[in-house]
């Protein structure tokens, strides 16, 4: 890394989001060369998020379902970092579910949402918004909300990163960001449609068909599946750090 370059705060786009009176900047890095200033600053603000998308994040591809036949709300969620299992997928019988990831994932969504649910004054959209209106963060966050009927609210923040795509159909919602290819939430959404068995086989088979549709950008290092069944037992599978979790 060789010389520098001083930028005014006007010169600098991160400005806007933080408080700053200059930056130094590299003027060159292993001998390339920058003429253009704001070149470099959008490069390293790249390189900036996503290493706060491995720290902090779940860049991810999550479904949530709800079987009718049973009254059991699922879902199922893989991502390229470990334990995406203790973050992003919150149930409960007879009321909903959420799966809440994105650039900088907030677990207090899955646990607000569901106490405004079982309340049952709200639909998932009004859910959805009073969760965003509320959160300084909200352009960050990624959530899908799953209520009573299969009613569904989704919301994906701007500073997400592509591919992001949402699928919503009766009793189903898909929500994903950073993924490998714009088609993964309609083939998880049509993989869940077309399985047959228990909800769970339904959700594992859905997952399957996002990760052979391109995934996580980065490579599925954890995933995860819950069942709130008002009939059965709860359902919490996690594979947390494997080379392969959906097949674990």
């Amino acid at each position: 890394m060789s010389g520098t370059a001083l930028l005014r705060p006007d010169e600098n786009p991160l400005c806007a989001r933080s408080t700053c009176s200059f930056y130094v900047w590299p003027a060159s890095i292993d001998g390339e060369s920058y003429p253009d200033r704001l070149a470099l600053i959008k490069r390293a603000a790249l390189g900036r998020v996503r290493a706060g998308a491995e720290r902090r994040g779940h860049v991810t591809y999550s479904i949530i379902a709800l079987d009718e036949e049973t009254g059991a709300f699922g879902g199922a969620t893989a991502t390229g970092t470990p334990v995406v299992g203790g973050f992003v997928l919150h149930a409960m019988e007879g009321v909903g579910v959420v799966a809440t990831q994105g650039l900088y994932t907030s677990p207090l969504y899955g646990r607000r949402a569901l106490d405004r649910a079982a309340r049952g004054r709200r639909t998932a959209r009004e859910i959805v918004a009073s969760l965003v209106a509320e959160d300084d963060g909200r352009v960050a966050r990624q959530v899908a909300v799953m209520t009573a009927g299969g009613d569904c609210g989704v919301y994906t923040g701007a500073d997400n990163l592509p591919e992001c795509c949402t699928e919503l159909r009766p009793g189903v919602c898909v929500v994903a960001n950073w993924v490998g290819s714009a088609d993964v939430g309609a083939r998880i959404a049509d993989a869940f449609e077309a399985a047959r068995g228990p909800v769970a086989e339904r959700l594992l088979a859905a997952l399957a068909a996002g990760a052979a549709a391109g995934g996580d950008a980065r490579g599925d290092r954890s995933a995860a599946l819950v069942v709130a069944d008002p009939n059965a037992p709860p359902v919490d599978l996690r594979a947390d750090d494997e080379p392969d979790p959906i097949a674990k």
